[in-house]
C-alpha cells in the first residue's frame, strides 16, 4: 500500500512544461466606440493614448496540465475570439474546463490581455480570475472580477467596478464612481464627481476628493482627508479618522460600531455638532455652544456660530474633535 501511494504521489508531481499561445490584432475604429472583454480567467489592462486611433489587442495564455496533449486540447476548445461590430471591438475567451478530483488541483491557467484604445472610448470588462486596470480613458467603464483587484487611473466618465476578491484603487478619476468589493480595501486618491464605495472585508481611504462621498465597510476603518462635499461614512469594524476643510459646506455623518471617531478641523470651521457614544467620552478642542444638558458621552451644539450638520456616533469608543 505504501509503495502504491508513493507511485501515485510521484505521478501527480510529473507535469509538462506548460503550453503557451499568443494573439495580436489591430482594429480600425473611431473615437467614441466601445471595448468589450469577457474572459474566463486572466488579468485585463486597458490603456488609452491621445495619439492612438486604433484598438490593439495582445493576448497571452499559459496552460498547465498533466500532459501536453491536454494543454493543446484546452487551448483548441477554448480559443481567444476577436471580432468587431461597427465601432465595438469584442474580445472573448471562455473557459469550458473538464474537472476531476485527482487532476483538478494541479491544473493551472494563466492569462494576460493588454488592450490599447483611443482616449474617447468606453469599456465593459469581465474576468472570473484576475485583476483589471484601466487608465487614461474618457468614457464609461464597467469592470467586474471574481478574483482580483481593480485599479482605475485618470478615468473621466462614470465607473461601475466590482470585485469579490481584491482591493479597489482609483487615482484622479472624475464622474460618478460606484465601486464595491467583498474581499479588500478601497483607496480613492484625488478626483471629483460622486463616490459610492462599499467593502465587506477591508478599510476605506478617501483623500482629496471633490464631491459627495458615501462609503461603508463591515471589516475595517475609514479615513477621509481634505474631501469637499457631503460625507457619509459607516463602519461596523473599525475606527474613523477625518480631516475636514474649512468652510464646511455640506452635512457630514460618521458612524461606527467598533471603534472611536476622530475629526480634525481648522479653528475657524463653523458647524452644528451632534456627537454621541455608548462606549466612551466626547471631547472637543473647539468651544461648543451647547443645546440642552452637557453630558460626558453626548455633546450637541454649535461651533463658531453653527453651519452644516456634523454628526458623529460610535458604540465602541470615544469621540474627539481636534483643532488643526
Amino acid at each position: 500500500m505504501k509503495t502504491l501511494f508513493a507511485l501515485m504521489l510521484l505521478s501527480a508531481c510529473v507535469v509538462s512544461a506548460a503550453t503557451e499561445d499568443k494573439i495580436n490584432k489591430t482594429f480600425t475604429v473611431s473615437p467614441g466606440g466601445e471595448l468589450v472583454v469577457e474572459v474566463g480567467f486572466g488579468s485585463i489592462e486597458v490603456v488609452a493614448s491621445p495619439d492612438f486611433h486604433e484598438v490593439s489587442v495582445e493576448g497571452w495564455r499559459k496552460i498547465t496540465r498533466s500532459s501536453e496533449a491536454d494543454e493543446v486540447s484546452f487551448l483548441k476548445d477554448n480559443p481567444i475570439e476577436l471580432s468587431q461590430e461597427g465601432n465595438t471591438v469584442i474580445v472573448r475567451a471562455p473557459a469550458r474546463m473538464s474537472w476531476s478530483w485527482f487532476s483538478g488541483w494541479r491544473n493551472r491557467n494563466e492569462a494576460r490581455y493588454t488592450v490599447h484604445v483611443p482616449t474617447e472610448f468606453s469599456t465593459k470588462l469581465k474576468t472570473s480570475g484576475g485583476s483589471i486596470a484601466v487608465s487614461n480613458v474618457s468614457g464609461s467603464v464597467k469592470a467586474n472580477t471574481s478574483g482580483g483587484s481593480l485599479r482605475f487611473t485618470n478615468v473621466h466618465g462614470p465607473i461601475d467596478g466590482h470585485t469579490s476578491g481584491g482591493s479597489i484603487k482609483t487615482v484622479d478619476c472624475t464622474g460618478d464612481l460606484l465601486i464595491g468589493t467583498s474581499g479588500g480595501s478601497i483607496d480613492v486618491a484625488g478626483g471629483s464627481g460622486s463616490l459610492h464605495g462599499n467593502t465587506s472585508g477591508g478599510s476605506v481611504t478617501v483623500k482629496t476628493f471633490n464631491g459627495p462621498v458615501e462609503v461603508g465597510t463591515s471589516g475595517g476603518g475609514i479615513t477621509i482627508e481634505n474631501t469637499r462635499g457631503k460625507i457619509s461614512g459607516h463602519t461596523s469594524g473599525g475606527s474613523i479618522h477625518a480631516t475636514l476643510l474649512s468652510p464646511i459646506q455640506d452635512d457630514i455623518e460618521l458612524t461606527t460600531s467598533g471603534g472611536g471617531v476622530t475629526v480634525k478641523v481648522p479653528a475657524d470651521a463653523a458647524f452644528a455638532l451632534d456627537a454621541g457614544t455608548s462606549g466612551g467620552g466626547v471631547h472637543s478642542d473647539l468651544p461648543v455652544t451647547t443645546q440642552g444638558d452637557l453630558k460626558h458621552n453626548h455633546i450637541k451644539g454649535t461651533i463658531n456660530g453653527g453651519g452644516p450638520s456634523v454628526q458623529l456616533h460610535t458604540s465602541g469608543g470615544g469621540i474627539n474633535v481636534q483643532k488643526l
